[in-house]
């Protein structure tokens, strides 16, 4: 066969020429996943491919000939509350088959098990293929945050049919895999593990005084830093109570928003001491304040794969965070870790990452070598992992 003849190998820019892959998440939310979610969509778009995705509002993002909107109407103004995820858990599954029908959809690719019962016609009906993100353990989150228990109940439903049927589950950590793997009794061989990514950042928070100046920040304070949507899970009245046992004079910023920040509020007046707290509210952009700071700390409960660590360690931060499952993949390093319940010891802890310079430049090395298992192509391997399943 003449060399001209063979099938040519696709480049990166065209490997998903051609195909229409649809996406349903219900509208934008602050915080992570709708962030990984819009850069999936650019890079399967850089990979070729048409992205539809249904909403019950548009995004935020940047518009392109090939992200296509599809607009699920609904009575409701709020879209929040449980008479609305009603209409919505009833309809979307029927509009998901309608939108993947009439656009010739090649595959359906979401964000959590959910979303992927809502394409359970597609696959059954028109033998599409279903790709699902786990990003997190929904049902372990909804315990936390006090959810009713029918709701999980149900949810729990939509989440096993939905891994039973999809051809593949992605999770962001091994610990994820192996949570569905056991309950949901799911072949191991049908998961994979694709971590969030990092780019190299370090050198724009070398110079905190520029940036500290910039916010109206003490130039010469410690400055502790959490980002985080302000609920119980995220454990930041853990953070506000070490920082009450600190004796070295420490300013600690809370960046984020959510139910719990007026309690959150309420305790932190209480705190006596050297410590300042400020509260900065919701931020899109968190990087100034990321690069101001001398230390990210992340005393979650549980979490998926934080962005807001992932931030941090992209700037060259030192980072310490809640000794759980998730947060050692990321951070791996016993040295980084500590107690999300024992407020004496991490109180300590800080003090000697504060006034130890030794143990400071310890910790700095370990966040640093944990930061570099984690600058890869992402956009690379969302491509592949997309493409292996319509081509292979």
């Amino acid at each position: 066969m003449h060399p001209s003849d063979r099938s040519r190998i696709p480049s990166e820019a065209e490997r998903l020429q051609g195909k229409k892959i649809l996406s349903i998440y219900f509208r934008h939310k602050p915080g992570g996943l709708c962030k990984r979610l819009y850069m999936m969509f650019d890079a399967l778009v850089s990979a070729g491919a048409e992205v539809h995705y249904i909403a019950v509002e548009p995004y935020p993002i940047s518009s392109h000939i090939r992200i296509v909107p599809h607009l699920l109407w609904t009575p409701f103004k709020k879209k929040e509350g449980l008479l609305f995820w009603l209409y919505f858990v009833s309809i979307a599954p029927f509009y998901l088959f309608v939108v993947g029908r009439r656009e010739n959809i090649d595959l359906v690719s979401v964000f959590g098990g959910i979303y992927g019962f809502f394409a359970v016609f597609l696959k059954v009906l028109l033998q599409k293929p279903i790709m699902i993100f786990v990003r997190a353990d929904a049902y372990e989150i909804g315990q936390i945050l006090g959810r009713p228990s029918f709701l999980l109940f149900f949810e729990e439903i939509m989440s096993r049919i939905s891994f039973k049927l999809s051809d593949k589950i992605v999770t962001v950590n091994h610990h994820l895999k192996k949570m569905i793997s056991t309950r949901y009794r799911v072949r191991e061989d049908k998961i994979e593990v694709l971590f969030n990514h990092i780019q190299d950042l370090s050198e724009e928070g070398q110079i905190k005084s520029k940036y500290r100046k910039k916010l109206k920040l003490e130039g010469n304070s410690f400055i502790i830093i959490t980002v985080a949507i302000l609920d119980s899970r995220k454990n930041i009245d853990f953070l506000i109570r070490v920082a009450s046992h600190l004796k070295e004079p420490a300013l600690f910023l809370i960046v984020g928003d959510g139910s719990e920040k007026n309690t959150l509020k309420k305790i932190a007046a209480a705190v006596k001491g050297n410590a300042k707290i400020i509260f900065t509210g919701w931020q899109e952009d968190v990087s100034d304040f990321l690069k101001a700071s001398d230390l990210f700390v992340l005393p979650s409960k549980h979490e998926g794969c934080s962005n807001a660590l992932l931030e941090a360690l992209s700037y060259g931060i030192p980072c310490l965070g809640s000794n759980i499952p998730e947060n050692r993949e990321v951070l791996r390093f016993d040295q980084l870790m500590f107690d999300p319940i024992d407020i004496q010891t991490f109180s300590d802890k800080l003090g000697r990452v504060i006034l130890d310079q030794d143990f400071s430049k310890q910790v700095r090395a370990f966040s640093n070598q944990a930061a570099k298992q984690l600058i890869f192509d992402w956009d690379r391997s969302i491509a592949d992992l997309h493409y292996r399943l319509l081509f292979l």
